[in-house]
């Protein structure tokens, strides 16, 4: 259990090592989603009462038109008002949720529309929460519409970001006001995520009963490789439970077998280079304190050496001898 109020680099530490391994022995990136979601949900909590911190998490990924499921694609066209949508059109989609009510613990459930189209530039700007967060990922909306593959592989070892929302209520970035923020009474809002090595945008999305500090909002930007690290196992292969290419991939599982395993040495090799960041960055400050800490020491001994001379030992009335005390006769009028 992590409790956000509380959560320090060994919580990040320990939940990290878990989130990389839901994606083994998974059928599909759906499935290896649900789990990640469902970990988050459950073990985030209250130390004190052991209720659950978040209301709801979500995890999205940008996904071709073309290559959704029915229903998704059916989602999609119902926002293009009738306009024909392109195969390679990328859409917001959901992969997963789990949250405080039954239904939110089904992605075809969890929202009215599953599969958001991102159409034009113009049209995604448009829309707060999405555009917000890919600025706040370090990309821009073109990129993530149609990724370059020359700019691509520049970025994507280098996109894994935070998307920190500190106060939800009222604010614009968030527009589920009346359906989630205020009856749910969320405080705050999280996002984590990055590219996948396909050109994929990823996003866990999580709306919390608490208020949480950007210092532990930065360090969920680790949890971010670890959740890329546990889809790569799928990666576009195998996205959607049920996908027809299940029973194709499975029985031709060789294939990919070597394709998985450079993804996984990839993202170790990432992992390792986060780690070895987070390392110097802690090193850092535990010299900032040491150095402030010996300037203190150094102070108090300075202060010290300049008292030492000036406070001899005070004798008092103990070391007079008694004929040097004068006697003091008893006033008989008194």
């Amino acid at each position: 259990m992590y409790d956000m109020n509380l959560f320090t680099p060994q919580d990040m530490a320990k939940c990290s090592l878990v989130l990389r391994q839901l994606g083994r022995n998974t059928a599909s990136m759906e499935a290896t989603s649900q789990k990640i979601v469902k970990y988050i949900y459950q073990h985030f909590c209250d130390s004190q009462t052991g209720e659950n911190t978040c209301v709801l998490v979500r995890l999205f990924k940008t996904h071709p038109y073309g290559e959704l499921e029915d229903s998704s694609q059916q989602s999609a066209r119902r926002l293009m008002n009738g306009n024909s949508p392109a195969a390679d059109m990328k859409c917001w989609t959901l992969l997963a949720a789990a949250g405080a009510e039954p239904q939110w613990n089904s992605r075809h459930t969890a929202a009215e529309n599953t599969a958001i189209p991102l159409v034009s530039t113009e049209l995604v700007a448009q829309i707060p929460a999405i555009s917000g967060m890919i600025r706040e990922f370090g990309l821009d909306i073109p990129t993530v519409l149609g990724i370059e593959p020359e700019r691509f592989r520049q970025l994507e070892p280098a996109v894994l970001n935070i998307f920190h929302v500190p106060e939800a209520k009222d604010n614009a970035l968030i527009p589920e006001q009346n359906s989630l923020i205020i009856p749910y009474q969320v405080k705050s809002v999280l996002g984590f995520g990055g590219l996948l090595r396909s050109g994929s945008l990823f996003a866990v999305v999580i709306s919390l009963k608490v208020k949480i500090p950007q210092s532990t909002a930065q360090m969920f930007k680790y949890l971010a490789l670890s959740v890329k690290t546990s889809l790569s196992f799928s990666e576009e292969e195998i996205v959607f439970n049920f996908s027809e290419k299940n029973e194709n991939i499975v029985n031709n599982n060789n294939i990919y077998e070597t394709q998985i395993l450079e993804h996984q040495v990839s993202n170790l090799i990432e992992l390792l280079d986060f780690s070895e960041q987070e390392m110097l960055r802690q090193a850092a400050n535990f010299q900032r304190i040491i150095d402030k800490l010996q300037r203190e020491l150094a102070g108090r001994k300075k202060k010290q050496q300049i008292l030492q001379p000036s406070q001899e030992p005070f004798t008092g009335i103990l070391n007079i001898g008694e004929d040097e005390m004068i006697r003091v006769e008893e006033n008989p009028g008194i």
